[in-house]
């Protein structure tokens, strides 16, 4: 404590201080009792207010769904004591009341026939008054009346659309098209909702460096006032190590007359691909078409035609072929040939 905040209590602690502090001391304590003497008095008398009755809408009908928004409180106008007044905001705080909709409307909206009903509010007053307090008397509820919309609840089935991002490690990749099991599950809920739902979509799946068969449980995608029969599907991603093969193709001619030859050079074409292992040997020269079409010799202006690759197996991928155009010569086909 250095010098100055010493010089600071002496000051504070001196005579005329501490007889100014005892004044101001007495002052706010009968200020204070006032106070509450006047908090007192007032909460003795009557009022009328308005208080906040928050709702929750309970026992609704199972083969119906509420289509409209509601409010979440009532507003109640209301005649009682200060004193229960604030006993009520005290206690209700952090409630929410329980609005048994099915006993309120009387049963009615149980009706497979009824989608539409008004509830006027005053029928209400006998009921809330029970339960808010028997010191206060409810006046009048805003709003005067509840609307409630229904409509039917439908259901039927939809396929399931997957999002699945895949990254493979070097030389593997998928080996297979993605499974997704179920790949249709039942939807219920309203049928103006139902009519816009064409497909349930996963939620996103990332998955890096695969290097064999994986599978993902994925959550689906929510839709408002719709509910999934399942709210997650299996995902299945084949993975399969490949190399690079090739195979030498004869080249096929189109459209050419039973009168002519068409000589092609080269006759035919080295066919490259990607192919999973376990069918490396299965791949042979018949699974790929390659041809020239004869037309196109009679309508160029050169000595070359393109070769078109119009069939590959799909179980390989990344084909390519060389050389991409032939060179040709027509000749007329002798009668023994």
């Amino acid at each position: 404590m250095n010098i100055i905040d010493l010089q600071k209590l002496k000051t504070l602690f001196n005579k005329e201080n501490v007889t100014s502090n005892k004044k101001l001391i007495v002052y706010l304590f009968f200020v204070g009792v006032s106070t509450i003497f006047w908090f007192l008095n007032a909460l003795s008398k009557e009022y009328t207010s308005n208080l906040k009755y928050p709702v929750e809408y309970v026992n609704l009908p199972k083969d119906k769904v509420l289509v409209n928004k509601l409010p979440n409180y009532l507003n109640l106008r209301v005649s009682a004591f200060g004193f229960d007044i604030l006993k009520y905001k005290l206690s209700s705080a952090f409630l929410t009341n329980p609005f048994d909709v099915n006993y309120f409307t009387n049963n009615r909206i149980n009706n497979s026939s009824i989608f539409e009903y008004s509830l006027p509010t005053n029928q209400l007053i006998s009921r809330l008054e029970h339960e808010i307090s028997s010191e206060i008397k409810l006046l009048s509820i805003e709003p005067d009346t509840l609307y409630f919309e229904f409509s039917p609840i439908l259901s039927k089935k939809v396929a399931i659309h997957y999002n699945v991002i895949t990254n493979f490690e070097h030389q593997f990749r998928l080996g297979d098209s993605i499974k997704v099991e179920p790949d249709s599950i039942t939807i219920r809920g309203p049928e103006t909702f139902l009519d816009s739902v064409k497909c349930v979509e996963t939620n996103n799946l990332v998955l890096e460096k695969l290097t064999k068969d994986t599978q993902k449980k994925v959550s689906l995608k929510s839709i408002s006032g719709i509910e999934f029969s399942q709210k997650k599907v299996l995902i299945s991603i084949p993975v399969e190590r490949f190399t690079e093969a090739q195979k030498m193709v004869p080249i096929n001619v189109e459209n050419l007359p039973d009168s002519l030859i068409l000589r092609l050079f080269p006759g035919e074409v080295k066919v490259s691909y990607f192919v999973g292992l376990k069918k490396y040997e299965t791949v042979s020269a018949d699974h790929f078409d390659l041809h020239v079409d004869y037309l196109n010799a009679v309508k160029s202006k050169t000595n070359r035609l393109k070769v078109d690759l119009t069939r590959s197996p799909d179980f390989v991928s990344n084909v390519r072929y060389y050389p991409l155009s032939v060179t040709y010569l027509i000749e007329k086909r002798n009668s023994d040939q």
